[in-house]
């Protein structure tokens, strides 16, 4: 004796099965995707796939012992040191801008300028094994393959041999952000 079937007719039908087959390799492979899109799309870093980079070397030193170290931190070519700075506090940045002068860096992290204290910029040459003052803003500092860039008031080009800079909190261009470490007014070429 056969046992009733209480089950709906569609539901014993082989294409209501073949079509929630169907359905589920649709949704999932849109899925997968959209993923794989995505992650071509944007690599780890958060840069375009693609897109040359650099590596960059950042140290932040915040004037009361505090210091944090960003290595070997891949950076989109063309960036400049304040889209880095930007990047690497997430977003943790307060700048103003003006038209004569560029960037101003405000605040780093919470820390605010305040008088005598400012956010300075160090640059470490390679070759002197020491830092140097920037002599350059937020803006004109760029990460090359070959070091940092900087644009003079001429528009003329100046390559610095070196991937490693400095925020340094504190009011003078002649302590270093490194204890201890020499300075020059100019790196070697």
């Amino acid at each position: 004796m056969t046992e009733p079937n209480h089950r709906p007719s569609f539901v014993r039908s082989k294409k209501f099965y073949v079509g929630n087959i169907l359905l589920a390799a649709l949704v999932l492979s849109s899925w997968y995707g959209a993923s794989y899109y995505l992650q071509q799309l944007y690599s780890k870093s958060g840069t375009k796939t693609g897109e040359a980079t650099t590596s960059l070397n950042m140290l932040f030193n915040y004037g009361n012992g505090t210091q944090r170290w960003s290595n070997s931190t891949s950076i989109p070519i063309g960036w400049s040191l304040f889209n880095a700075t930007v990047s690497l506090t997430n977003r943790r940045v307060e700048s103003k801008y003006y038209d004569s002068f560029g960037t101003a860096v405000e605040a780093i992290n919470g820390v605010r300028n305040k008088n005598p204290d400012y956010w300075l910029i160090w640059i470490y040459c390679v070759k002197d094994h020491a830092w140097m003052f920037s002599h350059w803003g937020v803006d004109s500092l760029k990460p090359t393959t070959n070091g940092l860039a900087a644009e003079n008031s001429l528009h003329n080009t100046i390559s610095l041999s070196s991937n490693t800079v400095a925020w340094s909190y504190g009011g003078s261009d002649k302590t270093p952000p490194v204890s201890g470490a020499g300075t020059v007014d100019f790196c070697a070429s």
